[in-house]
């Protein structure tokens, strides 16, 4: 509701009127705006010749009264606005909150101070989370050995970075909880008195059976109105989210709430615009049915910032709202609410229509397609990645002698998330990320391409141990092999065929210097050729980028990633050259291995040309298995039309 704004100021030449028998709450000053139904108007337009009442004390007294001066009128909507606010706390912002309890102040120097050394815990927070944004949290409550605040969740892993700080000479230990925020005590008298109140007007207003929320024509209410709560249309909404607050912590999960609260109802409450009331889509996002039939709605944009909100709602009432009068009226709102079922009375879709438009507007994940591993009958790409990851987690330097020489390249990125500075450190002084360090205005950037097997094993030797999940578990690789045409062939003589691969993937990780152990996600990239004469493996590695993703705490009780750089690793038996030299093929040749490829496949000669041109680089057997991979993703024109 907009909620009640209450009686409004009159104007100083305006005759005291009689109060409407059944109206809203009783004020000595101008008559109270009220409909016929004696409801509180709550979004009405104030003219000119009816300033509202409030602090600025502007017409709430007679001609005498200083111009802006407070009044007693001020004075109290102030102090009860304090109050309100003191109990929303974060209740009615639209920032997503988190809990935290923090231990370890009562053991610090600054637990002597006046307030326990709470002030000073959330300035020492607040100044060390992150050192390129500002964090605030919220009011701090010492509760038992706990320090308990709210913060904005987006700031949380920052604020978790400091886990295990020293403050004031003792350690402190941060965590989430969902856990009820500390109340009662923490609050003036003033507010608890206030808090008392609203528990009482909510009490007579929630039906346990129906479990239904009635705050209907709330500008009647005697309760709202003994607080003085519908005076202006300021304290009229902080009222409201104040309800709405109150009602919330008598839940002690989102749980318990949503199985608390199905319906809602904000009849007859002026609302004008659902601004006002927004605060309800945030508490209370799985309400079942919402009544705002007789109020003042009458445009699709004063309801639209409740659009995609409240995506379970099944029965919502707008009827004595002007906008039921508006073009596609129904077949609007049906679209905005994707569970919706019942309007105004009206079936406006079955059950198993509403299921399949939540699920239309539900976002779905990606499908994850099988690895591909496009590398001949050699299996050269199955083999080099157990090789390789075997040997990256037990023996680097042995890694980087037989499958790097003086011509490689390899190089890292790293993107650390906010407030974990500590667990991307081993990495950030290699990272070339052009786009964080600056481009190539920056010289380090260039320094970070490491070229050449003795450069690499280096770099490698100072990054952390780490532990892979092996080739036989392939729910946990996404991996993409495709033959790479046209290297040079290091032995002079015309050009070869390498392997392109793309590894996708995770790995324990063991950081003995700052004592931090997790899971990391990666990607890595390989270009493989073949090697110069009398290299250990007939391929090499040309190209190698490694990117850094995600890391996460490792769990407790989990085994801890050996430490094992050094170890000797099994022996790597060698296997087939990549591809030999790509052999030069004449015009004749190409016809006829496209007339063939056409026979066998059924495609046009157009389609089987691309086929044998792409990646198989006229290799008919390569464009063969291309073409059983690809055969459900062809249109229809690729293949010859039957005779």
């Amino acid at each position: 509701m907009a909620p009640p704004t209450g009686p409004r100021g009159g104007s100083n030449n305006r005759k005291p009127t009689a109060r409407a028998s059944r109206g809203g709450v009783a004020k000595h000053r101008a008559a109270t705006r009220t409909d016929r139904d004696g409801d509180v108007s709550m979004g009405a337009p104030i003219s000119s010749s009816n300033p509202p009442t409030g602090p600025s004390g502007r017409g709430t007294r007679g001609r005498g009264a200083a111009r802006g001066a407070p009044t007693s009128g001020s004075r109290t909507s102030s102090r009860l606005a304090q109050n309100l606010k003191n109990y929303i706390g974060e209740g009615g912002s639209k920032h997503a909150k988190t809990t935290l309890k923090i231990l370890g102040v009562k053991n610090s120097k600054a637990a002597s101070n006046s307030d326990g050394g709470v002030k000073g815990l959330l300035q020492f927070i607040e100044r060390k989370a992150d050192k390129d944004k500002k964090i605030v949290l919220g009011r701090g409550v010492l509760d038992g050995d706990y320090v308990w605040v709210k913060a904005n969740k987006d700031d949380v892993s920052s604020i978790m970075h400091l886990n295990g700080y020293q403050y004031a000479g003792a350690p402190i230990t941060i965590e989430e909880t969902t856990e009820p925020f500390p109340t009662g005590t923490k609050f003036s008298k003033d507010a608890a008195d206030t808090r008392q109140k609203l528990l009482a007007l909510l009490a007579k207003r929630y039906n346990t059976e129906q479990k239904l929320l009635d705050l209907s024509a709330l500008g009647t209410d005697d309760i709202l109105g003994n607080l003085g709560a519908v005076g202006s249309q300021s304290l009229a909404e902080k009222s409201f989210r104040a309800i709405i607050h109150v009602a919330g912590e008598q839940f002690k999960t989102a749980e318990e709430k949503r199985q608390g609260i199905h319906s809602v109802s904000l009849a007859r409450n002026e609302i004008s615009d659902i601004d006002q009331v927004f605060t309800l889509a945030y508490s209370l996002p799985h309400l079942r049915r919402l009544d705002l039939s007789n109020n003042r709605l009458a445009t699709f944009s004063s309801i639209a910032k409740w659009k995609q909100e409240f995506r379970y709602l099944e029965e919502l009432y707008l009827v004595g709202n002007p906008v039921t009068g508006v073009a596609d009226y129904a077949v609007q709102i049906t679209q905005w609410f994707p569970c919706l079922q019942i309007l105004d009375g009206n079936i406006v879709r079955s059950p198993q229509e509403a299921a399949e438009a939540l699920r239309a507007m539900t976002p779905q994940p990606l499908a994850q397609l099988p690895s591909n591993l496009r590398d001949g009958e050699n299996n050269v790409a199955s083999i080099f990645l157990r090789s390789f990851f075997q040997l990256y987690d037990h023996d680097r330097p042995a890694l980087a002698a037989q499958f790097y020489d003086v011509e490689s390249v390899a190089s890292l990125s790293a993107t650390p998330e906010p407030g974990r500075d500590v667990e991307w450190k081993p990495y950030m002084k290699y990272s070339r990320n052009i786009q964080k360090l600056g481009g190539s205005r920056n010289p380090a950037v260039v320094q970070r391409l490491f070229t050449g097997a003795s450069l690499i094993a280096e770099m490698w030797k100072s990054l952390p141990a780490t532990r892979h999940a092996t080739l036989d578990q392939p729910e946990l690789w996404i991996i993409d092999c495709h033959t790479f045409p046209h290297l040079a062939d290091p032995s002079g003589h015309g050009f070869a065929m390498g392997l392109m691969i793309n590894v996708h993937g995770q790995f324990e990780e063991a950081d003995t210097t700052e004592e931090l152990y997790g899971t990391r996600t990666f990607s890595r990239s390989f270009i493989l050729g073949p090697s110069k004469p009398g290299a250990p493996h007939p391929y090499r590695v040309l190209s190698d980028q490694l990117t850094i993703h995600k890391w996460t705490p490792r769990a407790a009780g989990a085994a801890p990633v050996p430490v094992t750089t050094g170890a000797p690793a099994a022996p790597i038996a060698p296997v087939a050259p990549v591809v030999a030299a790509v052999p030069v093929i004449d015009d004749a040749t190409r016809v006829q291995l496209i007339q063939e490829l056409a026979r066998r496949t059924g495609m046009n000669a157009q389609y089987s040309e691309l086929c044998l041109s792409g990646t198989a680089n006229w290799n008919f057997d390569l464009a063969l298995q291309s073409f059983e991979e690809q055969r459900a993703n062809l249109p229809p024109a690729a293949f010859t039309a039957p005779a």
